[in-house]
């Protein structure tokens, strides 16, 4: 699916104060790697006394699914941490679990790069990543990573 009907209420993928919608693929005819896998998202954080939104093709299906993967084994494992690393500057977000169990959330956010920095952390209950993890599987059963190149095994 390249495309899902406009957004609704609830976001995609809820992280601590982050919400995310999954709207669309930015090339949806494209097969290639590099370009079929961006996602075009609005992304929201909301904190006391702010509320910061970004729109645009700002994640990837890779780094989605990357993401995914290392907060799983974060949330099995109750260590280390997991980055939602974008390519585009506009969205950040990382999870750390300490050494008791607590979660932090540090989420960098800007709708504009250049001339702005917004920074904020949370910290949730362990249990908040399920529905995280949930998120990001259907995100990623929406928009699916296109033709990932071969990664050589460590």
């Amino acid at each position: 699916m390249d495309k899902r009907p406009p957004r609704a209420d609830e976001p995609d993928i809820l992280l601590a104060g982050l919400s995310l919608w999954a709207m669309s693929r930015e090339f949806p005819d494209s097969d290639d790697y590099w370009d079929g896998n961006w996602i075009n998202i609005l992304a929201r954080v909301d904190a006391s006394g702010a509320r910061i939104e970004v729109q645009g093709p700002y994640v990837r299906s890779d780094e989605l699914g990357v993401f995914h993967d290392q907060l799983a084994t974060l949330y099995r494992d109750l260590r280390g941490s997991a980055e939602l690393k974008c390519i585009e500057p506009a969205l950040r977000a990382k999870v750390t679990c300490g050494l008791l169990g607590q979660i932090e959330v540090i989420v960098d956010i800007t709708p504009d790069h250049l001339f702005q920095s917004h920074h904020f952390v949370f910290t949730v209950d362990q249990s908040c990543l399920v529905v995280t993890l949930a998120g990001c599987r259907r995100v990623l059963q929406l928009f699916p990573v296109k033709n990932a190149p071969d990664r050589p095994t460590e």
